[in-house]
């Protein structure tokens, strides 16, 4: 079954919501050029009241290594999820306060080679890809193109586990589920009413549609 992260989750509300939905796995953005940012000890007050087995990722974009640390220990987070080229192999490595997602960005300078090689250099295994804008990192609402999302997963398969992320909304993520196939899903403003405020229906409807997709495989 393909999991499920709901991101950009700023208020206990909408982090209930997306629990009671089925959701997998929430994000908490420490960006704070994003309209979706909040502060860590905000975080670390809604993920005390999550339930039993749901795992909490941190975003991360400007942060140094030592600092992206401390917010992973202060909110006791499961994986800090690392955006930008700012965080080369070096970077990433030091990163040690919770389990590193690194994110690539399907843009002019995305190639196969470049995951591959990340992942040798730091024995990382997990990534996302997301659509690529310039100046903006994540959210952006921008799908990736099927047939380079089909690539992109066919020939990072071998290498780790792929979370297709980018314009995912319940009205498209059942055929990206079902044709591209990753490992994990990731939506933010896909279920939102606007950044940072979700919309539950939308939620819902998201997570149903990626248990349905499981019935087209």
């Amino acid at each position: 079954m393909t999991k499920i992260k709901i991101c950009g989750i700023t208020n206990p509300d909408d982090a209930i919501a997306s629990c009671t939905a089925g959701a997998d796995a929430l994000g908490f953005n420490f960006s704070k050029a994003s309209p979706r940012y909040i502060q860590p000890e905000t975080a670390l007050s809604i993920i005390e009241k999550l339930p039993p087995f749901i795992s909490c990722v941190g975003v991360f974009v400007e942060q140094e290594p030592h600092e992206v640390n401390q917010i992973c220990n202060l909110c006791r987070l499961d994986h800090a999820q690392l955006h930008a080229e700012r965080y080369t192999a070096e970077k990433a490595v030091a990163v040690r306060g919770a389990k590193v997602i690194r994110v690539f960005r399907t843009g002019p300078d995305f190639t196969i080679d470049a995951v591959r090689t990340f992942a040798e250099k730091t024995g990382i295994t997990s990534f996302l890809f997301d659509a690529y804008r310039l100046g903006q990192p994540g959210g952006t609402g921008h799908v990736i193109e099927q047939q380079l999302a089909q690539k992109i997963f066919r020939e990072t398969e071998h290498i780790g586990f792929g979370i297709l992320a980018g314009g995912l909304k319940p009205e498209n993520v059942a055929e990206a589920t079902s044709t591209v196939r990753p490992y994990a899903v990731d939506t933010a403003s896909g279920v939102e009413e606007s950044p940072g405020r979700k919309n539950h229906q939308k939620i819902r409807d998201f997570v149903s549609a990626v248990h349905r997709s499981a019935e087209l495989l």
